[in-house]
């Protein structure tokens, strides 16, 4: 079950950064995630993290790290003012902006940038916050969740909220990734819950959140498997509650 696109954090990589960046660009693998189980997959993701959020059409900005193709962006497109969506793959990013652009839609709505290693302050993001991040199906390709979560929170406004879904960790999940696909995965067996709030809380996000999204087949897994949706929230400042 490879994700719906990749990008990396910061800190060490030992190979999978540019392996995974390989990966993505190869051919054929943009187009495959416009198979109709990775639409509906997608599809319920979005439905979980709009359930999880408050989204608003004229309100909320989104990024959408690791977006790939754009699956997860144009389920949320509806719901909200603007959505960057961040892969380390051109080839993603190129299939999302040409969907994009297909659909007579604004690259000020809606438009993706591929960076290969997202860090504070990124030049294709600088000066950029956002109300809420949303990470779909790419968690387990990251060698450190603590320090791409920490990265992702820098680009949140106060308030602002992370959202990431990725495989539950259970009796079957080690069973999703066939043995082709682990020099991109290092995450094999998905995320506990304790996993996911030590990255948020290490992150400084506060109110965390760790609820059954969805279940997925495999084809290399026994028994269906569990998607869950995290989330956490920046704290605002005592004075912003105040309206100080």
């Amino acid at each position: 079950m490879p994700s719906h696109g990749h990008c990396n954090g910061c800190g060490p990589t030992d190979g999978f950064e540019e392996a995974n960046k390989e990966f993505f660009n190869s051919a054929g693998i943009a187009e495959y995630y416009s198979e109709p189980s990775r639409v509906e997959r997608a599809r319920r993701l979005a439905a979980a993290m709009l359930k999880a959020y408050p989204f608003a059409e004229e309100e909320t900005t989104v990024m959408d790290f690791a977006c790939g193709t754009g699956l997860i962006s144009r389920e949320l497109a509806p719901h909200a003012k603007s959505i960057v969506g961040v892969d380390i793959s051109q080839n993603m990013v190129d299939m999302y902006n040409l969907s994009v652009h297909n659909q007579g839609i604004s690259p000020d709505e809606m438009r993706a940038v591929c960076i290969s290693a997202i860090k504070e302050d990124d030049e294709h993001l600088k000066g950029m916050t956002f109300d809420v991040i949303v990470c779909a199906s790419a968690y387990h390709h990251f060698p450190s969740i603590d320090s791409v979560t920490k990265t992702l929170v820098s680009y949140l406004k106060q308030g602002g909220s992370l959202l990431v879904a990725d495989l539950m960790k259970d009796q079957s999940s080690h069973e999703v990734f066939s043995p082709d696909v682990h020099h991109i995965v290092p995450h094999r067996g998905g995320f506990t819950a304790e996993e996911i709030r030590n990255a948020f809380e290490g992150a400084g996000l506060h109110n965390f959140s760790f609820t059954e999204a969805t279940k997925a087949r495999s084809r290399h897994a026994t028994e269906p498997v569990t998607l869950f949706i995290a989330r956490g929230d920046v704290e605002l400042h005592q004075c912003e509650i105040l309206g100080d």
